[in-house]
């Protein structure tokens, strides 16, 4: 993606060019994922899913996944290292297989970018009951479309119920509104907002299109 392309993107979907970038190449991980068949062995999940797959608002800076079958690091490496390849501006930082998780950092230099930015993921090798689906994944910042098994809202839901009650992030009172509203249902927060306003509006301005800005004031009402 070229200059004038980003600019001209960040100015239609009113956002920081960094984020279109880094959601440019989120898109092409998933197609490769996609045509390596890796999505056979892992859900895509958390807030980039809901995004992507469900037409999100909130951008995002990390891809999560759950585990089906087992992943062998090299097998993710070679995958990532292939991307790199067809992307000049993308290259593979760090890759660990630790208990609980597999873990890619990849760096994104671009000419448009005053500092690198970054894409983590993170497969998780806990399934943790999560329903899936497979969905086409769709985004503004691409003209990628690539078949990734992703959780349900009915779970991305529930994982964000617990989001909520085990740490305090502005952005999953957001994802939880937002499912709310996709599902239809009126939205009952488990806990009462932990924040002041201002705080958690300058959290989520830093991710939201301008022009939808709006919501974050009617989620306080909530």
């Amino acid at each position: 993606m070229d200059r004038l392309q980003l600019n001209l993107l960040s100015q239609k979907i009113k956002i920081a060019s960094e984020h279109i970038l880094r959601e440019y190449f989120e898109m092409a991980i998933l197609q490769i994922f996609s045509d390596t068949n890796l999505t056979k062995d892992m859900i895509f999940y958390g807030g980039t899913a809901l995004r992507l797959a469900y037409n999100g608002i909130r951008f995002s800076e990390d891809l999560d996944f759950l585990i089906i079958n087992e992943i062998k690091v090299n097998k993710l490496k070679e995958i990532l290292s292939e991307l790199t390849k067809k992307y000049m501006e993308l290259s593979l930082v760090e890759i660990k297989d630790k208990r609980n998780t597999l873990f890619a950092l990849l760096k994104i230099q671009h000419s448009s970018l005053k500092y690198p930015r970054h894409i983590k993921i993170e497969i998780c090798k806990k399934k943790n009951g999560i329903k899936s689906e497979y969905r086409l994944i769709s985004s503004q910042c691409s003209n990628l479309t690539p078949l990734i098994q992703t959780a349900t809202l009915e779970s991305l839901e529930c994982a964000k119920i617990k989001a909520i009650n085990g740490r305090n992030e502005p952005r999953d009172f957001f994802d939880f509104w937002l499912i709310e509203n996709l599902l239809k249902k009126p939205v009952v927060f488990p806990k009462t907002i932990p924040f002041e306003h201002n705080e958690f509006k300058r959290e989520l301005k830093r991710f939201i299109p301008q022009n939808k800005w709006i919501i974050i004031d009617k989620i306080l009402k909530c």
